[in-house]
């Protein structure tokens, strides 16, 4: 459209200059005094035109055009907002110890080891960012754990000879989130960092099918076949967060956003199900074992965004989330049956997950 008035006024200034040029050399009337001009008549208002068919006609009217500026995105002075779609493509790790009881002994009975979670995750997530500095932002994913091995590990005196199972996972799921309160103390033209806190969660569900000995103990030997279901763990994690991010524009559309998250307090609890000693009779499981357990861990991200147009935005980034919690205790003595006495025994947790992901957003507003 500018290139379009531009060419206009230069088309009647060219046009001008040429009737200017023409017009130099023309006698005007009146330049002498006694050249004599036609009078006209100066009307008041508009004339009315005679048309031949007897109608009057009035002349046409003008009104002056008005130029209407477009709303702009920003124009909520002060205010960001984003929100976009995620794709992560991660593998992962779900680990616990269980030791004896207490008033016998402190070694370490069994270990199971749920490696190679790889997930496909879709999430969505969001951002907002006040004039007075103060930002609110969050996600949230869902994705199946098709793939991945238990190793189940069971260590003397409670087994002897010792004794490795491998089972296929198959069928589990992995859902987190998080929400987070913050306030940028630094922002600049190309770079803003950010203190937050807030909360966050991951649930884990795995299925252990199948059990073949890879040590020398007669567990599962011979091997039980995979299509049939052992075990499953299903672990929920409630996270405290606390951390840092930092955006800074490298050149005009690419931008490095990095985010560190510490989390002094991790808490899971959890529900081991083994299907194939579940039953009433003495020495079986009455049902689910409930565990749980707590400790700390740290979440981070890096992303590497370019604004393709001045409201949308992709990237691609990575990730690594881990989880210690060696304070914890499972309730194995009470859930069997016709066990006397029980107690809880001492266990801990570690959860592991790391990956790439790409992602698109629509974003109006500084940040």
């Amino acid at each position: 459209m500018v290139r379009c008035l531009a060419f206009v006024v230069v088309s009647l200034v060219a046009v001008g200059a040429a009737d200017a040029g023409e017009l130099s050399s023309a006698p005007l009337r009146g330049s002498r005094v006694d050249a004599v001009g036609p009078s006209y008549p100066v009307f008041e208002r508009q004339p009315v035109y005679a048309d031949p068919r007897g109608y009057a006609i009035a002349p046409p009217s003008y009104a002056p055009a008005v130029a209407v500026q477009p709303v702009a995105a920003t124009a909520i002075r002060g205010y960001a907002f984003e929100i976009g779609t995620r794709y992560w493509y991660s593998s992962g790790k779900l680990a616990k110890d269980l030791f004896d009881d207490p008033r016998f002994s402190n070694a370490l009975n069994s270990r199971l080891t749920y490696d190679g979670l790889t997930a496909h995750s879709f999430e969505a997530f969001g951002r907002i960012d006040l004039p007075s500095g103060f930002l609110l932002k969050g996600f949230a994913g869902l994705a199946g754990l098709r793939k991945g091995t238990l190793n189940d590990e069971d260590f003397p005196p409670a087994i002897d000879p010792y004794s490795s199972t491998m089972s296929d996972q198959s069928g589990g799921k992995l859902s987190y989130a998080a929400i987070d309160f913050g306030y940028a103390f630094v922002t600049q033209s190309r770079a803003k960092v950010s203190v937050f806190g807030g909360y966050g969660y991951v649930g884990e569900k795995v299925n252990a099918y199948g059990c073949r000995q890879i040590a020398t103990s007669p567990v599962c030997d011979p091997a039980i076949p995979s299509s049939v279901l052992g075990i499953s763990e299903d672990a929920s994690w409630h996270l405290a967060r606390v951390g840092l991010a930092a955006d800074y524009k490298i050149m005009d559309r690419l931008t490095l956003t990095a985010e560190a998250a510490w989390v002094p307090w991790a808490q899971v609890n959890s529900r081991d199900t083994h299907w194939l000693r579940t039953g009433t009779t003495i020495g079986s499981f009455a049902g689910p074992i409930p565990q749980t357990a707590s400790g700390s861990g740290v979440q981070l991200e890096a992303l590497l965004a370019y604004q393709v147009w001045d409201c949308f935005n992709i990237g691609v980034g990575g990730r690594y989330w881990r989880f210690d919690a060696p304070r914890g205790s499972g309730d194995l003595e009470q859930t069997i049956v016709g066990w006397t006495n029980p107690m809880s025994q001492p266990m801990t947790f570690t959860s592991e997950r790391y990956g790439m992901f790409v992602q698109g957003s629509y974003k109006f507003g500084a940040m």
